[in-house]
C-alpha cells in the first residue's frame, strides 16, 4: 500500500474535504503537515463540521507536523525518514523547495483550483470569480519550486454561474475534485502517474488580495459592482458619510442618463437605488464596521442622507 504525506491547513474545507477522500483511499497516511496559524487565512470557506485533518490525525495516532518552513533540514530529515511514495497538497500556503519536493518516491502533487495556467497563485476562485470567467475548476499538478508550474496530472472543468459566491463555487469545485483523489492514489500505487506540461499560452498569475480589492467605487461599471458583491458578500465596501459600510447584496439595475455616480436615486424600505457608471445598482442590506446588519434604507436615513445625495466612494 502507497503511502502518502498530506499537506494542507487545518481551518480550510477544501483541505478538509480531500484529506477525507485520502484517509478512505487505498494507501497509508504517514503523516500530516499543518500551515501555522498565521497563514491559514483563505477566501474559501472555514473547516467543516467533524473536525479538521490534523484533529482527524491525531485520533489516528498520525503524526502531525506544523513547521515554520517545510524547508528546513530537521522537519525535511524527520518526513524523509517516513519513506512516503508521495505527497498531496491541498490548501497548503507555503512553497516547498527542491530538497522537500525530492523526498517522495513517486510524485508531490498539489491540488490547484483553477484550470492552470491560469490564476496561478492564491485565491484562483476569488479572482476567477472577479474576472468573470465563464469556467473554473481544479488542477492536480506535480509541485516544483516555481509556483503552480508543474506538469499537470489531472484536470475537472466547473461551469460558473452568474449568481456564484466564493463558496458557491468552491462547494461544486470540490464535489467534482474530490474523486480525483482516488485516481492520484491509483495512479501512484501503478507507476502510470499522467504527466502534460502546461501550456505556456493562457498563464496568469494573481497574488493575495488587499484592502483595496474590496472598495467599492461607485464610477465602476455596475455588472462589475454587482458581481465583486455576490462573490464576497459582507466584504466589499464603500466609505459613506464618514463610515464604512459593507455591501450584503447588491444587484445591476438600469439607470438615468447624465446623473452623477454615486447620486441616491431612491431611498425605500425595501431596496435603495445608486447611480452608477453606466446603470443604477439597487442594494438592501448593509453591515456597519461594527458587525451591525441593517436595511441599506435605515443606514443611508441614520446618516441623513436622502434621495438626491452623492455618495462617497467615488
Amino acid at each position: 500500500m502507497v503511502r502518502a504525506v498530506f499537506f494542507g491547513s487545518s481551518d480550510s474545507v477544501f483541505s478538509n474535504r480531500h484529506f477525507h477522500a485520502l484517509m478512505e483511499g487505498e494507501c497509508s497516511v504517514a503523516a500530516v503537515v499543518d500551515v501555522p496559524p498565521a497563514r491559514r487565512a483563505s477566501t474559501n470557506s472555514s473547516r467543516q463540521a467533524g473536525g479538521s485533518f490534523v484533529e482527524m490525525a491525531r485520533m489516528k495516532g498520525i503524526p502531525c507536523f506544523e513547521p515554520a518552513s517545510p524547508n528546513a533540514a530537521e522537519f525535511v530529515q524527520e518526513i524523509r525518514a517516513l519513506e512516503p511514495d508521495f505527497f498531496m497538497a491541498v490548501g497548503y500556503m507555503l512553497l516547498l523547495k527542491f530538497e522537500a519536493l525530492a523526498v517522495p518516491r513517486v510524485i508531490a502533487a498539489n491540488f490547484h483550483a483553477s484550470l492552470l495556467p491560469a490564476y496561478r497563485g492564491k485565491h484562483p476562485v476569488f479572482w476567477a470569480l472577479r474576472g468573470g470567467e465563464p469556467w473554473c475548476g481544479l488542477t492536480i499538478h506535480e509541485m516544483s519550486p516555481g509556483l503552480d508550474t508543474g506538469d499537470i496530472m489531472f484536470q475537472v472543468r466547473v461551469p460558473t454561474r452568474q449568481a456564484d459566491s466564493v463558496s458557491s463555487l468552491y462547494e461544486r469545485i470540490m464535489t467534482a475534485s474530490v474523486p480525483l483523489v482516488s485516481k492520484l492514489i491509483a495512479a501512484v500505487a501503478s507507476g502510470t502517474v499522467p504527466r502534460a506540461p502546461q501550456p505556456a499560452e493562457g498563464a496568469t498569475y494573481f497574488g493575495a488580495t488587499s484592502e483595496g480589492d474590496f472598495r467599492i467605487s461607485w464610477s465602476m461599471k455596475t455588472a462589475q459592482i454587482a458581481r465583486w458583491v455576490r462573490a464576497t458578500p459582507g466584504q466589499c465596501f464603500a466609505d459613506i458619510g464618514g463610515q464604512r459600510l459593507f455591501l450584503l447584496d447588491a444587484k445591476a439595475s438600469e439607470g438615468t442618463l447624465g446623473v452623477r455616480a454615486g447620486t441616491l436615486l431612491a431611498l425605500r424600505r425595501e431596496l435603495c437605488r445608486i447611480a452608477g457608471s453606466d446603470g443604477s445598482i439597487e442594494i438592501r442590506r448593509l453591515r456597519s464596521a461594527e458587525g451591525k446588519e441593517m436595511s441599506a434604507h435605515d443606514a443611508f436615513h441614520g446618516l441623513g442622507l436622502g434621495e438626491g445625495a452623492v455618495l462617497g466612494g467615488l
